[in-house]
């Protein structure tokens, strides 16, 4: 209330002096208004169990290696403060002066032994993750596998120091999600997020405290790709404010755009396997008769169908 009297006072001053007829200049002189300073966000991103990718590992026929690693978003009490999205180029070629051995398969499996992708020979695999903003750290586990299927008409081809593969593994992170389409707009890949979403509301009711309308959603996401994707998050623009959510966690809001982001529980349904989906749901103000709109699953657009008045008994 002080705010609105202390002006009041100045234009009635001013009004009195004009009347009056005299001259007068007003001058206000705020000391200290604000002061503060600007302190960059942390920004964190490393990696662990790197030393057991060994040089120089011998390989046979029905031989299987093993490597495991994982990268996370902190350093000791230290967390990354915004959101990390994370790119993992896993190269495979021929060693230096040496043929590759050309019957191997690499493959990349996430933390619950899920394949991620794979490569026979030589090739390159590109993992895309990401750590959402949140108050704990978080860390992602991988495994390389190299596997030498036997094939006894080709196997004593390769056997010898003429014949070594590389694997060399590169990370990189972004505060904003990578653009994997390779830059070019007329390849039509399959990306690591192609997904679908099913947005359903049920019928409205009226609050008897207040008078205004209210209605239940669900959300299901369906992996419509042939890679597992992990963490998912899901950003959108709400018909309607939601007070009330369950089995997903509430990033962000802004009720001034109705724009949401969503992301996975912590403990469970972090990742949507090939074919698979996930559903979360809540309770928003609002008929619920419109669709959501400007839908993305971890930052890339989607298809969303929209059913209304579902019963959710």
């Amino acid at each position: 209330m002080k705010k609105p009297i202390i002006i009041a006072a100045l234009i009635f001053t001013i009004s009195c002096s004009l009347l009056a007829g005299t001259l007068a200049s007003y001058t206000i002189t705020l000391d200290k208004v604000a002061s503060g300073s600007v302190v960059g966000k942390e920004f964190i991103f490393t990696a662990d169990g790197t030393d057991i990718f060994q040089q120089n590992v011998k390989i046979a026929p029905k031989d299987l290696v093993v490597w495991q690693f994982s990268v996370r978003n902190y350093d000791d009490l230290l967390i990354t403060e915004t959101d990390l999205y994370y790119n993992l180029a896993f190269e495979v070629t021929a060693s230096t002066d040496k043929q590759a051995i050309e019957p191997l398969i690499i493959t990349i499996k996430d933390a619950n032994g899920k394949k991620i992708d794979s490569v026979t020979g030589t090739g390159l695999i590109n993992v895309y993750n990401s750590f959402l903003l949140s108050p704990t750290g978080q860390k992602n586990d991988y495994t390389v596998e190299i596997y030498w299927p036997s094939n006894d008409e080709i196997d004593i081809n390769y056997a010898g120091n003429n014949f070594s593969t590389a694997i060399n593994v590169s990370a990189t992170a972004s505060q904003v999600p990578f653009d994997i389409n390779n830059g070019d707009d007329n390849e039509d890949e399959p990306r690591q997020t192609d997904t679908s979403v099913l947005y359903e509301a049920g019928a409205p009711w009226i609050d008897d405290e207040n008078g205004i309308n209210k209605h239940q959603f669900r959300i299901t996401i369906t992996n419509t790709s042939d890679t597992t994707i992990h963490n998912w998050n899901i950003s959108m623009i709400y018909p309607g404010q939601v007070y009330q959510h369950w089995q997903s966690v509430l990033v962000s809001s802004d009720l001034n755009t109705g724009s949401y982001t969503f992301r996975h529980p912590d403990n469970y349904n972090q990742s949507i396997a090939p074919g698979e989906s996930i559903t979360f749901g809540g309770l928003a103000v609002g008929k619920g008769e419109d669709p959501i709109t400007s839908v993305m699953i971890n930052g890339f657009e989607t298809t969303v169908r929209y059913q209304y008045g579902i019963s959710f008994n």
